[in-house]
């Protein structure tokens, strides 16, 4: 391993700031730490509002839960919260915000059907934009690409949904995906969708035609992460064993223009969460521990 950062408590989601020097993390305590990503030095840290749950960190946003039903979007500079919006009906299971800030979307259960799944999409003001049918079985993941154009949901009846951002027009049922997906993720360009998930496979989706370009397979062990390098040229992959996510387990980094690993690195349990820096020169790897592994791109 090339280093790591002690963050002291069990962490998720990472990411790098926009300009690289800070990595974010979620963390189990119900907190937001950042370190310096050189040194490791805590130099952030974000206390949730009492009993808010459900968060979700992306490279540009923080959203939470309140108990009260309240989805909240906070300031990842000032630590605050920035908007809250309540939407009307059931509480969401699971919430973010499109990168602009200018809506926000939430995964619900469907009344008097609790294995049928909702997209709902809210304005700022609260108000609804739509609500869409999103399979069967929960779901699994969501992503927003980076223009907020467009909204993708994975569900666990192993069907994926593309809808546009601006009236719910499904663009695409992608059904013939063998498997449930447990990330997915788009381009920096978003030209593309990574989609990934227990048949060990990244599939590689146009996001102009929806259909699926190419594959990349190799990856030993389910796959739990997936993240783009800021240029698009590459994209790393952490798995899980099937046996029981305590067992050691594979990071590939991927080039996408040869589709064939880069450099594959060790990670101790399951895969939390991948994120390159700005740069492309380094991937931090969460498993849910108190340590962040940093490695470098380039052996």
């Amino acid at each position: 391993m090339d280093r790591k950062i002690d963050a002291g408590v069990n962490t998720s989601t990472v990411v790098f700031s926009g300009d690289g020097k800070l990595l974010r993390g979620l963390c189990q305590d119900g907190k937001l730490r950042a370190w310096d990503a050189a040194s490791g030095e805590l130099k952030q840290t974000i206390a949730f509002a009492d009993g808010d749950v459900a968060p979700v960190l992306t490279n540009t946003t923080l959203t939470t839960m309140g108990k009260d039903g309240a989805i909240k979007a906070w300031d990842l500079t000032t630590g605050k919260v920035s908007k809250s919006v309540t939407p009307s009906g059931m509480r969401a299971r699971r919430a973010t915000v499109a990168p602009d800030g200018q809506y926000f979307i939430g995964a619900y259960a469907v009344e008097g059907m609790p294995s049928a799944n909702a997209i709902r999409t809210v304005e700022g003001d609260g108000k609804n934009r739509f609500t869409v049918a999103a399979g069967i079985g929960g779901i699994s993941t969501v992503a927003i690409s980076p223009d907020g154009a467009s909204i993708v949901a994975a569900s666990y009846d192993a069907d994926v949904r593309a809808w546009s951002a601006k009236n719910g027009e499904l663009l695409r049922l992608i059904d013939e995906l063998p498997v449930s997906m447990f990330d997915m993720k788009f381009s920096p360009d978003g030209k593309w969708l990574a989609a990934a998930g227990a048949d060990r496979t990244l599939y590689l989706y146009d996001t102009k035609t929806w259909r699926m370009a190419r594959k990349l397979v190799g990856q030993p062990e389910m796959i739990s992460a997936v993240a783009f390098s800021a240029d698009g040229r590459m994209i790393a992959t952490g798995g899980f064993s099937e046996y029981t996510q305590k067992r050691p387990v594979k990071v590939i980094i991927w080039d996408l223009a040869s589709a064939r690993p880069h450099r594959t690195v060790d990670a101790a349990q399951r895969v939390a969460s991948v994120a390159f820096s700005p740069n492309g020169k380094v991937t931090a790897v969460s498993t849910g521990g108190k340590s962040i592994d940093l490695w470098q791109v380039a052996e």
